[in-house]
């Protein structure tokens, strides 16, 4: 054994990791340290154990649950050198797996898929290397990353390898996206899918972390950090990495507002219970403060959307758990005090009208328009929406609609205020179920309005008022007003 090599290794790794971050300082070294996905580490090691190795393996899921770990540990054990015929486990100790754990055996190939996607580095990458043995390893192993970028004619290309491959050689593909991929290349490989992995086992990995960085982080941190990453361990570990470069022997949750945005609960809370309330005199200056105080609009949005969330599933079963351990018991009773102001309809309703306005947030000209009009859609009725002074209202006397004089409030107001209870159309249709006139109504009435005639008016009244009616529409709509001067006057 050449033990000056492994010294050497050995050291190179140390400082590897020192400048390394978290995650891939703590990327799982065996099997056994791998969470999350046990029925695929099972049926592995199984393989690996009784030599009956598949061809080519298709590794898909969501990003950062171990597809590429898994892919190393896999060629790591087939090639290590000190391991015995029943056992699955890398040593970890000879040059073999020193080599792949640092990236430098040349008989393991990563290759990234979006940065080789034609079919001429595939020839070269893949298919010629294929042909030759490996150099002092069993086997010859080509990871490919990002897999369903390929291009058509580089999967083409690849087909007849994958499909007989030379006996030294293992394909291992990963992708998140395996919908993308051709059916003739899924047919061909054996097929693993990955799932996010629980927020218990994501909590406890961390909390691992914490204790052998000699680091106390305050749980309440590291669930928010488990909130954050989704399912996804490589988000969690890159947060927590963030945490911990504050160089801080405890670490609190005000210690994290920079790297976790996150909103005040108590106000979000507030926030919803105003909408719920229709107080849109309350909801649009607390948006317009949180603006004043530098709040981050979308990370207020994010917060609030996490709360409707908890809502509706609290309707839909009280018992529910470890949906989001982030609330306060305080906080938790508020909520489910909210939800009982709307039906599961409503909130349904709430939360696709608050997606959407989120979105909006970047590219409205003032961030905080979005949320306002939120707050306007969900508390303000048609009935409550202000007439101006220039609308069209109906004129009870004569059936028509009139407009209104510019400045005379009290019109309106009259007008509104004269409308009948129900309107004596057919099928019993209310006023504000009543169709809107149509262009060539409202100039007749204006017409009529204008020449405070009853509304049966002959052509030649028509055209002897035809400039007044012009000139009347102009203060509307200057476009239609020039439409109308180079056209005749029509009944």
């Amino acid at each position: 054994m050449n033990w000056k090599l492994i010294i050497i290794t050995r050291l190179k790794l140390s400082t590897y990791y020192c400048m390394t971050t978290i995650y891939r300082k703590y990327r799982p070294q065996n099997f056994s340290d791998v969470i999350g996905q046990e029925h695929i580490i099972k049926t592995i090691e199984s393989e690996i154990v009784a030599n009956k190795l598949a061809h080519a393996y298709l590794f898909s899921g969501p990003r950062g649950t171990g597809k590429t770990t898994v892919a190393r540990l896999t060629a790591k054990a087939i090639n290590c050198e000190n391991k015995k015929s029943d056992k699955y486990e890398p040593c970890n100790e000879c040059s073999s797996c020193q080599e792949i754990t640092a990236g430098h055996n040349i008989d393991v190939i990563e290759i990234d898929a979006a940065s080789n996607t034609g079919v001429d580095n595939v020839r070269e990458n893949i298919i010629e290397n294929a042909q030759f043995k490996p150099t002092k390893s069993k086997f010859k192993i080509f990871i490919i990353d990002e897999v369903h970028m390929l291009s058509t004619s580089a999967f083409n290309a690849l087909l007849k390898t994958l499909e007989e491959p030379p006996s030294h050689v293992i394909f291992i593909l990963a992708t998140t996206e395996p919908h993308k991929l051709l059916p003739t290349i899924i047919s061909r490989c054996q097929r693993f899918n990955f799932k996010k992995v629980a927020h218990d086992e994501i909590l406890q990995r961390l909390e691992e972390i914490c204790k052998s960085e000699k680091i106390k982080v305050d749980k309440k941190v590291l669930e928010r950090v488990v909130n954050k990453s989704d399912g996804c361990v490589r988000d969690a570990e890159s947060l927590l990495g963030q945490i911990l470069s504050l160089d801080l022997k405890n670490i609190g949750p005000e210690d994290t507002e920079m790297v976790l945005p996150t909103t005040d609960v108590g106000s979000i809370l507030e926030f919803i219970d105003f909408v719920l309330d229709k107080q849109a005199a309350l909801a649009l200056p607390m948006i317009q403060k949180l603006v004043d105080d530098g709040v981050h609009l979308e990370q207020f949005a994010y917060d609030a959307i996490e709360a409707l969330r908890f809502m509706m599933i609290a309707q839909a079963d009280p018992q529910a758990k470890n949906i989001n351990t982030d609330y306060a018991g305080k906080d938790l009773k508020t909520i489910k005090k909210l939800s009982e102001k709307i039906s599961a309809a409503g909130l349904v309703k709430m939360l696709e009208a608050l997606i959407a306005r989120r979105r909006e947030i970047k590219s409205a000209p003032l961030p905080q328009l979005p949320l306002e009009l939120f707050v306007i859609e969900f508390t303000c009725s048609v009935d409550q929406v202000v007439i101006p002074a220039t609308s069209w209202n109906p004129d009870n006397s004569t059936g028509h609609w009139i407009p209104n004089q510019v400045g005379n409030d009290s019109n309106a107001a009259s007008a509104k205020a004269s409308l009948p209870p129900t309107s004596g159309r057919a099928g019993g249709m209310t006023n504000t179920q009543e169709e809107k006139p149509t262009l060539t109504q409202t100039i007749k009435d204006t017409i009529s309005h204008l020449t405070h005639k009853p509304p049966q008016t002959t052509l030649a009244e028509i055209k002897s008022k035809w400039d007044n009616v012009i000139e009347a529409i102009a203060k509307e709509n200057h476009s239609l007003s020039f439409i109308l001067k180079m056209s005749d006057a029509q009944s």
